[in-house]
């Protein structure tokens, strides 16, 4: 496989949002880079959270009811934080999520957070577009006030997720995701990409000022047909705004397509990654249902081949809603696949990457 060669020192030097290398977030991309190095981790977006059928029932998630073991990345979304409110977009209560992190982190795992928020204009969901929202939550926007109020509340968020001992629990945080498509208000039908650029800077700019210093930054576009370098970073806000690139990619159409795609995404972030010292990872993804019963073995995997993104997060498995599901489960076609999958050890799993509980090589 590929490798992303780079000794911890150029780490140090080369990975500039936060200058110092003794915080969290330098730690976390230090150990990020060595794991990468073994294989590819294994996440899932709200693992501990609920699955196919079950929710709120602590230790509990998909993956380890299949395999015996907990994804390495866990997934959380904020969705909703900014509105005040005390459950985010999927129903998860925020002190329910608190909770889990501190869980996950304290067995050796990985977290990292998206946010889908509301449009500031007119109040709908992330995937309102209308009221050029975008420009409006920039400084001297008309909801610019509300913006830095969101901002603030999630910057509270993150302050709180700590160890029993008080120490910060590092976040990737995956902010303004997806924004080379036009579903989200600050897509391309909402906003350019100067625009964009300064909502990206604004927002790790507020953390800054704020002095959080456990966030490893995510840009994570929508994969795309025939992407090319160019179409890849139209929006990129630069290497002292980002630690890790990230490509969410979805199975749509042939297994085919998705591989060959796959392939595509990753050797444009390798490339990138190599030359400028950044992480990369597929931020968000799957098959909805998982309809193909060996899909990770012979989709998934192959997608990768060549390549050693830091992880995979695979999307959730709603338990209220059937066609949303994207995880192993073990009321799922694809689980003996998945079972041998963990078995040949093709993923890195939480044992794999916990230094209490190391999985026998």
């Amino acid at each position: 496989m590929k490798r992303l060669v780079m000794t911890l020192a150029s780490i140090s030097l080369c990975f500039g949002i936060i200058a110092n290398a003794h915080t969290p977030a330098q730690k976390l991309i230090k150990k990020l880079t060595i794991w990468q190095q073994k294989g590819v981790m294994m996440g899932h977006q709200d693992a501990l959270f609920y699955g196919t059928t079950w929710k709120w029932e602590f230790g509990r998630s998909d993956v380890k009811d299949v395999c015996g073991d907990y994804p390495a990345v866990l997934g959380c979304e904020l969705g909703g934080l900014e509105l005040g409110h005390d459950k985010n977009i999927d129903g998860v209560p925020f002190e329910n999520m608190r909770e889990q992190i501190q869980a996950h982190y304290q067995r050796g795992g990985i977290i990292t957070i998206s946010w889908h928020p509301h449009n500031p204009v007119t109040a709908g969901t992330a995937w309102e577009i209308e009221g050029n929202a975008v420009a409006a939550s920039l400084p001297g926007g008309k909801e610019n006030a509300k913006m830095k109020l969101w901002l603030q509340r999630t910057v509270n968020f993150m302050k709180s997720l700590k160890t029993t001992n008080g120490e910060a629990i590092p976040i990737i945080f995956r902010p303004w995701h997806e924004m080379n498509g036009d579903w989200f208000w600050w897509g391309t039908k909402s906003c350019t990409p100067q625009q964009y650029i300064q909502l990206f800077k604004m927002t790790v700019d507020y953390f800054r000022q704020a002095k959080l210093t456990h966030i490893v930054w995510s840009y994570s576009p929508n994969a795309s047909s025939d992407d090319t370098p160019e179409r890849f970073f139209t929006f990129y806000p630069g290497d002292k705004y980002v630690d890790l690139l990230g490509v969410d990619l979805y199975q749509h159409t042939t297994k085919e397509d998705f591989i060959k795609q796959g392939q595509q995404e990753m050797g444009i972030m390798h490339d990138y990654a190599e030359k400028h010292n950044k992480l990369y990872a597929i931020t968000e993804g799957g098959y909805r249902n998982t309809p193909d019963p060996q899909w990770y073995s012979y989709t998934l995997l192959p997608a990768l081949q060549g390549y050693n993104p830091c992880y995979v997060l695979l999307w959730r498995n709603a338990w209220d809603n059937k066609e949303e599901n994207f995880g192993p489960a073990p009321n799922k076609v694809c689980v003996e696949d998945f079972k041998r999958l963990y078995r040949d050890k093709k993923l890195l799993f939480l044992k794999d990457i916990s230094n209490a509980t190391n999985r026998k090589k």
